[in-house]
């Protein structure tokens, strides 16, 4: 039995460690983005007597970009919010030391796949079992009532902070061989129950793997379309926009348009797939 349990940990440590690759790959996609979107920002606004249907473009793919800048800032914000509430809680507030234990490159890819959401109350105010929720509740995407997992989905996330063994909502994640060695006493039964925990949380691993997948797939491959445009459209930068010809002007509306669909790949979620 205690093999069967150590290769469901393997899994899951697996499927994790390809999670995290993804996670971590759709994050760095998402920093290029904006780094473009500056760029074309820039070269649209360079040209003279441009058409203002330009400007209302551009206005929606600052709401973007600016959105997607304030969840990573305030996901690092609250991440030492979350933490700094964590300590003290002692190890049998085992959420509160799970969050505690998130790597900040994985909160903030967690954070600008899956949403994050305000839980109404600065989590560094709060204390216990209630700064636990609120974390929980922080990674999950905010309440129910407001569209997000609420605490469920945040104990649910917290699988996906690396090869931990806390024990969230019930569920015990086993970490190590050494964790083995110490529970080897328990009965098959509760050792079956462990495996299956751990396979569960590994299909949602694997789940959540292939929609980053599908993420990261779509927004590389226009990002890259987008690049190109704007490479050839380099050639109006400070133009006219009167004195360019009609294929010009068609390549750099060509351009605007597809940039506002690129940016708003930024506000994509994983529960949007």
């Amino acid at each position: 039995m205690d093999d069967k349990l150590r290769e469901a940990i393997n899994k899951y440590n697996e499927a994790y460690t390809m999670l995290n690759e993804n996670g971590l790959s759709l994050l760095t996609e998402r920093k290029r983005v904006v780094d473009l979107l500056g760029h074309i920002e820039n070269l649209v606004n360079s040209l003279a007597n441009r058409p203002k249907e330009y400007d209302k473009s551009l206005e929606e793919v600052k709401i973007n970009k600016h959105s997607f800048k304030d969840v990573y800032e305030h996901a690092a914000s609250d991440l030492n919010d979350i933490k700094g509430a964590a300590v003290g809680m002692g190890s049998g507030v085992l959420g509160g030391a799970a969050v505690a234990s998130l790597a900040p490159s994985a909160a903030m890819w967690i954070a600008t796949t899956f949403g994050t959401a305000s839980t109404g109350t600065a989590i560094s105010a709060l204390s216990g079992a209630a700064a636990t929720n609120a974390a929980l509740a922080w990674l999950g995407g905010g309440t129910l009532a407001a569209g997000g997992g609420g605490t469920a989905a945040g104990a649910a996330f917290l699988a996906f902070a690396g090869p931990i063994g806390w024990g969230i909502a019930g569920a015990t994640i086993l970490t190590s061989v050494a964790l083995f060695a110490r529970k080897a006493f328990k009965r098959n039964k509760e050792k079956e129950e462990e495996i299956l925990t751990v396979l569960k949380n590994t299909e949602k691993l694997s789940e959540c793997s292939a929609k980053i997948k599908v993420m990261l797939s779509e927004i590389d491959y226009l990002r890259k379309s987008v690049s190109s445009e704007y490479e050839k459209c380099l050639k109006y930068y400070n133009k006219n926009f009167s004195g360019i010809d009609g294929d010009g002007r068609f390549a750099l509306g060509t351009l605007v348009n597809n940039t506002k669909s690129l940016s708003a790949k930024l506000r994509t979620s994983i529960g949007d797939k």
